[in-house]
């Protein structure tokens, strides 16, 4: 304890050093991304032994043994998974219905990047018990929103700013890809293709490359590393077979458009015509139809990795190809639209390989190529690119996790065919957009550009909770209380703002007198940006983002306080021109029609 005192007020110091520093940027985004990446790759790694563990427990076996299994393991367990899930959905609604990588991509147009700590316990431990009970879903769901959720929740520990919070989650997400799938690179661009929407800023770019390679390195450290596909060898067709691969292309464009067909015909299902059904019976409907099928098909459990392996080894005639296919198209939309938990880039891959191979296996019939392996890897990328919108990613996540370069070629030509296939029939490139653009979370322009003519005198507040920066931290903290704010700003003698105080920044040190008496208010201020009252709104909004203040200090022309503004006043002012903008989209709506 006493080693604590030492360092607390050593540690106070240090960050409020780091942050008055020219460079400080850069060793905060190092700092940042190595702690992200350790937090996703821990999490990574024990949530594929809490999937396992809840297989084994379960099923006491993995995948590859699932086809001995007597037809009433097959059949019930499916079932009590669902029950299981539809108990914890019951006594955790609010928290239930935030699943998906949509909900991290809501998080950050919505909240700031602000996740509750029980929204990523919840889609933890959820989805681990219904893939371990056999649940035709994926583990990147999961992963993405644990890997923003720890982000999210070191963002609020170290009281980072709403600029600095999105781009952490960004990173967590990304580094949890990283460490579920063995691929830092897929990692980083599924984040720039779905979470960030190719926003590409630079300390974005390094956040995200820092903490996926770390994650990686950690999650591989504790797991070990493994080969998850095994690729017999196979040879890659000349130029004159490459034009099947336009043909595979079309082919999967085509699923990824009916499996997102599919999905949302059951959306409309269970909370339309069905809305008065009680929803706990949901999950337990999904298990029994998948129980119902696994006794007869067990390769439609799970995420699927063992029936890819079983198609690269041949042991997957023409017909159940076609009908894997179907089955994991129907099955994987009925667990996640009736109240499943998990993701779809796992079943995107088992889809995608039987649609590769069925194809491929006409090829060798047809004497056309020598093996289906080639096929069936393209198809895997294919589809993977078509359901979830990332024709990079899926390109650099198939490379990584088969370590097999020779397929780039064929799989580029299949995926580019794929994604044209899906904006011309669909629109929107991936479910999460379209769900996206179904919540209004779309906006084409950023609001703030319409505040450019406004300026900060108009939301100027009197008030000014000033307090001297040559006080120690004893004396300001009557003044929290006395000025009702968490935030205080500090001045020199001349009475110029130095810089703001946050409570939250000292709650470390809170109850320790020595520290509280040696360090002066200027050792913890943060410098703000400059704000007059000549400043326009939408510079203030930029400022706002790159701090965590609630709100910030009105300076004259010698830097003296006039007054504050406040946060919420200016997101006030956003509202009014959110409205403004969808009264006008309501007046004008026949124009779209």
């Amino acid at each position: 304890m006493d080693l604590r005192h030492r360092l607390l007020p050593r540690l106070t110091r240090l960050r409020s050093w780091l942050r008055t520093q020219e460079h400080s940027e850069y060793g905060l985004t190092l700092f940042y991304s190595v702690i992200i990446g350790l937090g996703a790759g821990l999490l990574g790694a024990f949530f594929h032994r809490l999937m396992w563990g809840f297989q084994y427990l379960f099923f006491h076996t993995s995948e590859s043994g699932f086809a001995a299994l007597p037809w009433g393991v097959l059949l019930l367990v499916p079932v009590l998974g669902g029950v299981l899930q539809a108990l914890l959905a019951h006594f955790f609604p609010e928290v239930a219905a935030r699943k998906g990588v949509v909900e991290v991509m809501k998080s950050l147009k919505q909240r700031d990047g602000l996740i509750e700590p029980r929204t990523t316990l919840f889609h933890f431990f959820a989805p681990a018990l219904n893939i371990g009970t056999g649940g035709s879903v994926g583990p990147e769901g999961p992963a993405v929103q644990f890997g923003a959720g720890v982000a999210s929740w070191m963002g609020q520990f170290f009281h980072v700013s709403p600029a600095r919070m999105k781009v952490m989650v960004a990173a967590g997400a990304g580094a949890a890809i990283s460490a579920m799938f063995n691929a830092p690179l897929g990692g980083v661009f599924f984040t720039l293709e779905i979470i960030l929407l190719n926003d590409l800023k630079d300390v974005t770019f390094g956040v995200l490359i820092m903490a996926s390679v770390v994650a990686n390195v950690v999650s591989h450290t504790l797991t070990g590393q493994h080969q998850v596909f095994l690729i017999p060898a196979f040879q890659v067709p000349g130029a004159a077979g490459l034009p099947w691969f336009l043909l595979l292309g079309v082919a999967g464009g085509l699923v990824s458009v009916g499996f997102s067909r599919w999905s949302g015909l059951l959306a409309k299902l269970v909370w339309g015509r069905l809305r008065s059904w009680p929803r706990w019976i949901f999950p337990p409907l999904s298990g029994l139809v998948l129980g119902l099928v696994a006794m007869r098909l067990p390769q439609v459990l799970g995420v699927g990795y063992h029936g890819i392996n079983q198609l690269l080894a041949g042991e997957i005639p023409l017909l159940l190809a076609l009908g894997l296919l179907a089955l994991k198209v129907l099955l994987t939309a009925l667990n996640i639209e009736l109240g499943g938990f998990g993701g779809i880039i796992a079943p995107s891959l088992f889809m995608g390989a039987m649609l590769g191979g069925a194809l491929g296996l006409v090829m060798v019939q047809l004497q056309i190529s020598s093996s289906p392996v080639i096929f069936i890897l393209a198809g895997m990328g294919t589809v993977l690119a078509g359901i979830n919108g990332i024709p990079l990613t899926a390109l650099l996540l198939l490379i990584e996790m088969t370590n097999n370069y020779d397929m780039t070629l064929p799989l580029m030509i299949s995926v580019a065919a794929s994604t044209l296939v899906i904006q011309l029939l669909v629109g929107d490139r991936s479910l999460y957009l379209y769900k996206l653009r179904k919540a209004n979370l779309l906006e084409e322009n950023d609001p703030a550009q319409e505040l450019n003519e406004r300026r900060t005198d108009e939301l100027l507040d009197p008030r000014r909770p000033q307090v001297p920066a040559a006080h120690s931290l004893e004396e300001i903290l009557p003044a929290f209380t006395e000025h009702d704010l968490k935030d205080l700003v500090a001045v020199d003698e001349q009475g110029r703002v130095v810089g703001m105080v946050n409570f939250a920044d000292l709650r470390f040190i809170i109850g320790q007198e020595r520290a509280l008496s040696i360090i002066r208010t200027r050792e913890v201020a943060e410098p703000t940006p400059r704000i007059t009252p000549a400043t326009s709104l939408g510079d203030l909004k930029e400022a706002f983002d790159q701090v965590g203040f609630d709100y910030l200090p009105v300076l004259d022309d010698e830097g003296r306080l006039l007054g504050i503004v406040c946060r919420t006043a200016l997101n006030q002012s956003l509202n009014r021109v959110l409205r403004n903008r969808q009264l006008l989209r309501q007046q004008n709506r026949w124009v779209f029609k």
